[in-house]
């Protein structure tokens, strides 16, 4: 396989780190010093392996962009383009309390515009359960001896046009939400020869070509 450049979340390249937190996946429940450990070695990794990433002006460019009317092509002036894969699933509804929102600023993959945080029942009351996001990941710690109710889902969004951008962009922690959208398997990147240089796959998450964007008070 030739040498290409894939995406941190489908890295080739032997990491001990990411061996070692692998099985970890997106979603984790552990004691809380487990819980500081891996948040603590999360931040390092996003350091040395593309933390800059977030320095990036990277976005979505719709004016600029040439995409298909089924939003499985996607292609920039300069040639790179990237190809969407969808699940199978309809349109899926996301609503509930927001307790994190933060642009994606990933240099490989301008589609993709916010990292969102969508919660209900106990995930949504911070006193019972603690909820964080680092490096497109999420993480939930409990003190409580039952599992706690409702749902939690990170969501990695993909805007399907400006105005829905816009929308994304004044989402704040605190709000309630509703978000509706396909889900998508993959986003494959190809240079302008036509040449793989890697995917975006998300692990438990919820990537998610929106269509609807709704805030309440």
């Amino acid at each position: 396989m030739s040498k290409t450049k894939p995406s941190f979340l489908h890295s080739e390249r032997p990491d001990l780190l990411q061996f070692l937190l692998l099985p970890l996946g997106c979603l984790i429940r552990s004691p809380l010093i487990v819980l500081v450990v891996v948040l603590l070695g999360y931040l390092l990794w996003s350091i040395v392996d593309g933390g800059l990433n977030h320095l990036n002006p990277a976005k979505p460019d719709f004016e600029h962009w040439q995409v298909n009317q089924s939003f499985t092509s996607v292609k920039v002036p300069e040639g790179e383009t990237w190809k969407i894969n969808y699940e199978s699933k309809p349109i899926s509804t996301f609503q509930g309390l927001v307790r994190h929102a933060t642009e994606i600023r990933e240099a490989d993959y301008p589609l993709l515009s916010h990292d969102i945080l969508i919660t209900s029942g106990d995930f949504a009351d911070s006193n019972k359960v603690v909820a964080t996001v680092s490096n497109h990941r999420f993480f939930w710690y409990s003190q409580q001896t039952n599992k706690p109710q409702g749902t939690i889902n990170l969501l990695h969004t993909v805007p399907v046009n400006a105005e829905i951008y816009r929308s994304l962009s004044q989402i704040k922690a605190g709000q309630t939400v509703r978000i509706q959208g396909k889900e998508i398997l993959s986003i494959e990147h190809f240079d302008s020869n036509g040449t793989w240089l890697g995917s975006w796959h998300d692990s438990g998450c919820n990537t998610l070509l929106v269509v609807l964007v709704e805030a309440f008070p």
